[in-house]
Formats: C-alpha cells, sequence, structure tokens
C-alpha cells in the first residue's frame, strides 16, 4: 500500500539523501511544509518570516516498511530535543517535524514519540500536526547529495549507510518464507483453498511456520510486522497467527487478535491461532469470546466459536453455551461448519446435555446434518450413541 509522510529534519539536502537509502521508501522530494505564505521561494523560507519548515517529502510502500520504523529511523537522524535547530544549521526553518495527511497515522506517531521520549532528560521538541501545505523546492534542492556528494550535509556519512543496510522486519520475514518455500506444498495447499489466489501462497509448512514464529516473536522489531496489515501473502498471515500464540500476557494477544481478525480471510489462518495466554484467564476470555460471536464478521465469529470449543467444552463449561451458538443465525459456509464442528464436539463431550438441541432440530437442517456426520465421524462417540444420531438426520436436505 502507497502511502506518504512529511518529515522536517534540518537542512533537507542530508535528511533526504538519508531517507532515500531506506528499503521501503519508494520517492522523496524536499520542499516546505506548513507555512503561512503560498508558493515560497527558497530564499523567502531562509528568512524565517514565512513559517515553513524545510521537510521532505516521503513515499513509502507499507508492505514492506510500516511507518512507526520509519519514525524510528527519523529519530536516529535528528537532536529531536534541540529547538529550531540541527547540526550547525539554525533557524524555525530548521525545527523538526513530523507533518501526516492521513489522521489514521497520528496514533502510530504519537507511540513512537512516547517510547523516544523516554530515552531523554529533556521534552521533545518535535512539532506533531497535520500537512497544511507542502511546496517543493526547485531542481537544484532535490537530490542535492547525489548532485554534489562532497556538498554540505549536517549527519554524518556513517548514518546513510546504516540506512542503505536496514532491512525492514517485514522483508526479513518474506525472505525467510521464501527460502522456506516448497512448491509441491503450494500446489496441494492451494487447492484446499480456492479462494486464495495461488500467487498469495508462498508454500512453507507448519512446523517451519512454527519455528520462524518462534524465531521472529523475540526480535525487537517484531510489532512493526504485526501491525503491517494488511499482508501480502497467506503464509505471512499464518506466520503473524503463530507470532500471537507465543505471546504471554492476556492483554496484548487480544489487542493483536483484535488487530488481525478483520484481515482474516480464509479458515485455515482462522484456525491455528490459539493463544497460550488464554489457558490462564478463562475469566476474562469468555467475555471477548461473546464479543466475538456477536461480530458480523465471518471468520471472527468463527473464531469466537472455536475458541468455545477449545476452551469452554470440559471443566469450566455451561449449558448457556450451547445456547449462544445455536442462536447464531449466520448462512456463511465456514460459519456454519464451525457451528457443526462446535456441537459435534460438543456431542463428544457434553452428550447428555448437547442431545436435546439435536432432538429438538434447533439448528438449520444443513448444519444439523453437519454436526451428525461429523459426531458420527469421532472415536469419542459411541456406536449405540452414533446410531442413535443416525436416525435423527433430516431427510432431502441440501
Amino acid at each position: 500500500m502507497k502511502k506518504k509522510i512529511y518529515l522536517a529534519a534540518g537542512c533537507f539536502w542530508g535528511a533526504e539523501h538519508y531517507l532515500k537509502q531506506i528499503e521501503g521508501i519508494t520517492f522523496t522530494q524536499v520542499g516546505f511544509a506548513n507555512g503561512n505564505t503560498e508558493n515560497p521561494t527558497y530564499e523567502q523560507v531562509y528568512t524565517d518570516l514565512t513559517g515553513y519548515a524545510e521537510a521532505v517529502l516521503v513515499e513509502y510502500d507499507s508492505y514492506i516498511i510500516p511507518l512507526r520504523a520509519i519514525i524510528r529511523l527519523y529519530f536516529k537522524a535528528i537532536d529531536p530535543t534541540s529547538l529550531n535547530r540541527q547540526g550547525a544549521d539554525f533557524g524555525t526553518r530548521y525545527r523538526t517535524g513530523i507533518y501526516y495527511a492521513d489522521k489514521s497515522d497520528l496514533p502510530i506517531i504519537q507511540e513512537v514519540m512516547a517510547l523516544e521520549a523516554k530515552k531523554y532528560n529533556s521534552p521533545l521538541q518535535v512539532e506533531v500536526a497535520p500537512l497544511k501545505n507542502f511546496y517543493p523546492a526547485d531542481d537544484y534542492h532535490q537530490d542535492y547529495l547525489d548532485k554534489n556528494p562532497t556538498g554540505y550535509c549536517h549527519l554524518p556519512i556513517e548514518l546513510f549507510a546504516y540506512a542503505k543496510n536496514y532491512k525492514p522486519i517485514s522483508v526479513k520475514i518474506r525472505e525467510s518464507l521464501f527460502a522456506n518455500q516448497d512448491l509441491g506444498y503450494r500446489d496441494f495447499h492451494s487447492k484446499l483453498m480456492p479462494a486464495i489466489e495461488k500467487e498469495r501462497i508462498i508454500g512453507v509448512r507448519t512446523p517451519q511456520l512454527r519455528k520462524l514464529a518462534k524465531e521472529y516473536a523475540k526480535d525487537a522489531e517484531i510489532d512493526d510486522f504485526l501491525s503491517s496489515l494488511p499482508h501480502q501473502y497467506y503464509d505471512e498471515n499464518n506466520l503473524h497467527g503463530f507470532v500471537i500464540a507465543e505471546m504471554k500476557d492476556y492483554e496484548c494477544s487480544i489487542a493483536e487478535i483484535d488487530r488481525i481478525l478483520p484481515y482474516i480471510d480464509n479458515w485455515a489462518t482462522c484456525d491455528l491461532i490459539r493463544p497460550k495466554s488464554f489457558n490462564k484467564d478463562h475469566s476474562r476470555l469468555i467475555k471477548d469470546i461473546r464479543r466475538w460471536m456477536k461480530s458480523r464478521n465471518t471468520y471472527t465469529i468463527r473464531f469466537g466459536i472455536e475458541m468455545l470449543m477449545t476452551h469452554f467444552l470440559d471443566d469450566d463449561f455451561r449449558p448457556e453455551y450451547l445456547e449462544w451458538v445455536a442462536n447464531i443465525t449466520n448462512d456463511e459456509y465456514y460459519v456454519k461448519m464451525m457451528v457443526a464442528w462446535y456441537f459435534a464436539t460438543a456431542l463428544a463431550k457434553q452428550y447428555e446435555v448437547t442431545l436435546p438441541i439435536i432432538e429438538q432440530k434447533r439448528l438449520a437442517p444443513w448444519t444439523h446434518n453437519k454436526t451428525i456426520q461429523k459426531a458420527i465421524e469421532s472415536y469419542r462417540i459411541t456406536n449405540e450413541q452414533k446410531e442413535y444420531l443416525k436416525g435423527m438426520k433430516i431427510r432431502d436436505c441440501k
């Protein structure tokens, strides 16, 4: 996804040269941001009477590098506690600032700002504001250090090398996935999920995905990957789900699940997310399950039912939970399949309490029959029970 952000970091010659080195940044342009006049010239801005800051328009591909990573890298190129001064350059035109055109970027900017503020004893002097205006500087200033390699720059040359060698975690993960690609597995797996374009399936086997997820879950920049939604590849979504499963904090797990659920577009990704933290906090989990099951999103509902089936059909089971699922009215195939799976499992674990719902034919005919089919296939249902269930099938049901 192509996005834009406008960054003021002192003299825009060095700032642009630094930012353009970063993988995922696709275009840069120097200019003047958030001033009070129209079409200012460099000479006018230089007087500090126009209110403009020297800034860099940054266009980037959020599939490759998220905004939070760009803002973190931006902080490496500035002294954020210095007011109206960077290096030897001073004046309001050299102030530091982050100017956003998309208001949804503000929480991300604020999040990184708060983390950076903890590193300093003095308050940050970085201006954060919506973009009011931006005027490109003339050609002389564009790509200045490319055209003048020995020209003035307030940034150390080592910083340019750092930016050029920096690899966003999304890129590292994608490279790891393709390094573990199994084309035969991809072709086989794509047949199981015809709704997912084959080009979006890399073909990484589940054990390897789990292994990679455990490795990347420890990476300091993993949140950059988790926040880069939607992902481009099916395997990225699956690795994302396995990373969430590694989280030990309940609140963090819930926050990440709520973030990814709207982007899940297949049953396989939905069904593999099994957070370890859920095993320890059923009192809070049941409330979140109820919330998910009330959603209108197919895979959010499915996830809620699956978590109810996984965690609340044993010691913490209550008959009212059967009613929650029985009362779901949704014609989406993958919701109906999950309802059937739930009741088939409930018959295996809580047969006497669950049976009346089947006897009373409380479920939609297709779901009713699918429940019986899956129950009959279960080794946990006795032969006597299977014979009884067979007699309750609804005939002529499509």
